[in-house]
């Protein structure tokens, strides 16, 4: 478009004004849309914190391992669990189905398809630290209490309370967690573990990668005793590294409260007195124990 001098200069100022005056007002306008935002956005995430979460899940496994000791063998289980959590306080029902029972110190002999432990677990999780180097620093405590069946387990349920600190290094995540038993199998145990979540590019999946140290100190020698096969007579207590515990979990969101797990792991002693204790303890009669499955779960 061409325009005089004359006339450019007047209707460049009239529209020069013009855009300001837009400016301004956009400006205005856009001033008070983002305090709009900034006051809804405090409200809409303290609406969003507030809301309880619950989940349902199960876990189908080739084996039931605990702490390094194996709880089934020869059989196929199944694991459901539900959760509930609101302002960093859950509760959560467990339990533990054997598709095909075969426990060796049962009073009597059982064979067949048997539910054989519930657990219920209370706890709080908090982050009590943030920073750059450390991205959040959680604490979490709680309890559980562990319902066996009568049968296998004639020493009857347990109770352990737990508390441990997990810190987020970006890269890798780094666990310490202590359980200590206040019923019936007196002694402690302490997990270190180290686990990093990889983001794919396929799905909205992520893979996690674990590894992780299990160290009982007990004090119940006939439980936990610390040479079971080479000193069967000892009361002494087992006391020191247990177990190791390396692990994949490769997460697939199917719907948006929906996903599925396939994961894999490997059990192993970690030599010295722990493999007569893990051998005499396990179901299997073996220190060291390969397991593999999938976890279907439902988020709300």
């Amino acid at each position: 478009m061409h325009i005089t001098r004359n006339r450019g200069v007047s209707l460049v100022s009239t529209l020069w004004v013009m855009v300001m005056l837009l400016f301004v007002s956009l400006s205005h306008a856009g001033a008070q849309e983002q305090a709009g935002r900034a006051d809804a956005a405090p409200a809409a995430a303290a609406e969003e914190e507030e809301r309880p979460t619950a989940s349902l899940g199960v876990d189908i496994l080739s084996q039931y391992i605990w702490r390094g000791f194996a709880l089934s063998r020869q059989s196929a289980v199944l694991q459901p669990s539900m959760t509930v959590g609101y302002k960093g306080f859950s509760v959560n029902f467990w339990g533990n189905f054997d598709t095909s029972e075969n426990a060796p110190a049962a009073i009597t002999p059982r064979t067949g398809a048997k539910w054989n432990e519930t657990d219920f677990t209370f706890g709080y999780s908090r982050d009590i630290y943030k920073g750059d180097v450390i991205k959040a620093l959680t604490l979490d405590v709680g309890g559980i209490y562990y319902a066996y069946d009568g049968t296998i387990y004639p020493q009857g349920d347990s109770f352990e309370i737990y508390y441990g600190l997990a810190a987020d290094f970006q890269v890798v995540t780094l666990s310490i967690m202590g359980n200590s038993e206040v019923s019936h199998y007196p002694g402690t145990w302490l997990t270190v573990g180290l686990s990093r979540v990889f983001e794919l590019p396929y799905y909205n999946s992520t893979l996690e990668l674990g590894n992780s140290y299990v160290f009982l100190f007990s004090r119940d020698g006939a439980a936990f005793p610390r040479r079971p096969l080479s000193a069967p007579n000892s009361t002494t207590a087992f006391s020191g590294p247990l177990a190791g515990h390396v692990y994949a979990t490769l997460t697939i969101p199917v719907h948006k409260y929906v996903s599925v797990s396939p994961k894999i792991g490997f059990w192993y002693g970690l030599g010295g007195n722990s493999t007569e204790l893990l051998r005499w303890a396990s179901w299997d009669v073996q220190q060291n124990h390969v397991y593999g499955g999938l976890n279907l779960n439902f988020a709300f």
